[in-house]
């Protein structure tokens, strides 16, 4: 279940998008947000940093009653380190549920040099992101309704691996009702032929279906989709056709060296999906 789920803040005009789309969040059934600013202390003084920290605590104190309108509690907290490290000790801590952030679509220099902390965190942390692209909140009149809408038509992309496993169990929690349609696909390698693709595609045609069964035993309307094609041009093609409202799939947690050499499903999605992505590690 999504009951408690961290949203780090910058206090940029991006940070405040974030804000508006965590609205939603009471949809997907949270109840307690953590709200939360890293203060870098590195060569600072112990009095300076005390008053850098009361300062960012009244600030999030101002945020918080936006949150709170839609019925979440807010718990304010304000570390101080490395950015990344402490947020991810901090959702260890607070055995949040996922971590709400923005993802900027950066090129693949930004991403191997510059980087990103909520795509560091899509990789490596050890909870759920609930990412959406910044571009993509921008132009939406009420950010917070990508999120109550995040379930009417969900994508679920599947290589029956561990972690897309592990993503399913995660659609399986969410609260009675949240999902109306789940979409579970499969894209086949385009490089089979023959034998071997009529294996594979009535392989992965089972798999889809005790899929379908476990999610129509929970009341989902499910449906499958078997797609030959390179697994993340499919899945964006699908999220288009469809009008696909959210999508969650596994990462298999790469470093940003593999994610630049070898490519990511999950993170060429969460760049140019149309719709909130969540990712399971």
């Amino acid at each position: 279940m999504l009951k408690t789920v961290l949203v780090p803040t910058d206090f940029t005009d991006d940070s405040a998008l974030v804000l508006g789309f965590a609205r939603g969040l009471p949809a997907l059934g949270v109840r307690r947000v953590v709200l939360a600013h890293v203060v870098e202390a590195s060569g600072l003084e112990g009095p300076i940093i005390a008053k850098k920290v009361d300062e960012v605590r009244d600030w999030l104190k101002g945020l918080a009653p936006q949150l709170e309108a839609v019925g979440l509690g807010v718990e304010i907290r304000v570390p101080t380190g490395d950015a990344f490290d402490e947020i991810t000790a901090l959702a260890t801590e607070m055995h949040v549920d996922a971590i709400v952030s923005g993802s900027h679509a950066k090129s693949i220099i930004d991403q191997l040099f510059v980087g990103s902390i909520s795509e560091r965190l899509m990789r490596d942390a050890s909870v759920p992101s609930l990412l959406s692209r910044f571009e993509l909140m921008r132009n939406s009149e009420d950010p917070a309704r990508l999120l109550r809408r995040f379930g009417e038509k969900l994508l679920m992309p599947t290589d029956f691996s561990l972690a897309a496993s592990h993503a399913f169990t995660k659609a399986m929690e969410l609260p009675k009702g949240v999902i109306k349609t789940m979409y579970l696909l499969h894209a086949i390698d385009p490089a089979l032929s023959g034998e071997k693709l009529r294996k594979t595609e009535e392989g992965a045609e089972f798999h889809l279906r005790n899929l379908q069964a476990m999610a129509e035993q929970q009341g989902i309307a499910a449906k499958i989709v078997l797609e030959r094609g390179e697994a993340a041009h499919v899945v964006l093609s699908e999220i288009d056709e469809r009008r696909i409202t959210g999508v969650l799939t596994g990462t298999r947690g790469r470093n940003a060296i593999q994610e630049v050499l070898l490519g990511s499903v999950s993170m060429t999605v969460l760049k140019q999906a149309s719709c909130p992505v969540m990712i399971v590690p």
